[in-house]
C-alpha cells in the first residue's frame, strides 16, 4: 500500500536500512487469522508437503509410463523440463508477485499473506512451507493448466515440476533451520538467502537455484560470513 510503497523508495535510496513490512521481527511466530481452523490451515511442518507431493507425483510418473506408454527416456527428459520450469516460475513469482509494491490492498493481501508473514517471522518452521489444503489447490490448478497444454506429457511433466517444488520446500527450510553449510555452492546459496532477507529484499529472489538471478542480474555481492539465522 501507499506506506510500502513509500517504505521502498526510501530504501532504494539508502535512507532506511529495510522496509519495516519486510523487517524480520522479534517474534519467532506470527498469526494470519484470528479464527484457530483458518490459521492452523496456513502451518504446517515441512514433513506433510513433502510426503503428500511425492505420492502423487510419483502416482502420476508411474501412470504416465506404465498406462500412457510414454518411454522412460522421453520421460525423464521431460521430467527434468519440468524441473527446470519450476525454477524459472520460482524466481518470477518470488520477484513480480512478492516483491512488486504496490497501492493495490488485494494484492497486498496476498503478497503478506503468503510471502510478507514469512519475511516479518523468517525462522518460523512452520511457514516455511505451503500446507497440505492450499498446497493441493495450488497444484490442482498448475496441474491443469499443464493438461491443457499436453493431456498425456503432463503425466511426466508435472512431476518434475513438483519435484523442482520440493527441491525449493526442502533448501528453504534448510537455509532457514540449519547453518551455513562448508560446501561451496551450498554455502553461496545460503548466503544468497541470507541477503534477501536480511540486506536486500529487492534481490537474490531464487531459492533453490541461483541461475536466474545470474540471467537476469539481481544477484547481490554476499561477503563469506554467517547465513540466515537459524533457531
Amino acid at each position: 500500500m501507499e506506506k510500502n510503497v513509500e517504505q521502498y523508495h526510501l530504501f532504494r535510496d539508502g535512507r532506511i536500512k529495510m522496509p519495516e513490512h519486510l523487517a524480520p521481527r522479534r517474534e519467532v511466530r506470527g498469526r494470519l487469522f484470528g479464527n484457530r481452523l483458518m490459521e492452523a490451515l496456513t502451518r504446517s511442518r515441512i514433513e506433510p508437503p513433502i510426503v503428500m507431493h511425492l505420492l502423487i507425483s510419483g502416482a502420476l510418473f508411474t501412470y504416465g509410463i506404465v498406462s500412457l506408454g510414454i518411454v522412460w527416456w522421453t520421460a525423464v527428459i521431460v521430467a527434468f523440463s519440468g524441473c527446470l520450469f519450476w525454477s524459472f516460475a520460482e524466481y518470477n513469482v518470488h520477484r513480480f508477485l512478492y516483491h512488486t509494491e504496490t497501492n493495490s490492498r488485494p494484492l497486498y493481501r496476498i503478497q503478506h499473506n503468503a510471502h510478507g508473514i514469512h519475511h516479518q517471522h523468517p525462522v518460523d518452521p512452520r511457514r516455511l512451507a505451503m500446507p497440505p489444503v492450499p498446497g493441493l489447490l495450488f497444484s490442482g490448478l498448475f496441474f491443469l493448466l499443464f493438461w491443457l497444454v499436453s493431456p498425456t506429457y503432463v503425466f511426466v511433466f508435472f512431476p518434475g515440476f513438483m519435484l523442482g517444488y520440493l527441491t525449493y520446500i526442502t533448501m528453504h527450510y534448510a537455509q532457514h533451520r540449519y547453518k551455513t553449510p562448508r560446501y561451496g555452492p551450498w554455502k553461496k546459496l545460503w548466503q544468497h538467502h541470507f541477503v534477501h532477507h536480511y540486506v536486500d529484499p529487492y534481490s537474490c529472489y531464487g531459492v533453490s537455484t541461483r541461475l536466474w538471478d545470474h540471467v537476469f542480474g539481481t544477484t547481490a555481492k554476499v561477503k563469506a560470513g554467517p547465513a540466515v539465522p537459524g533457531s
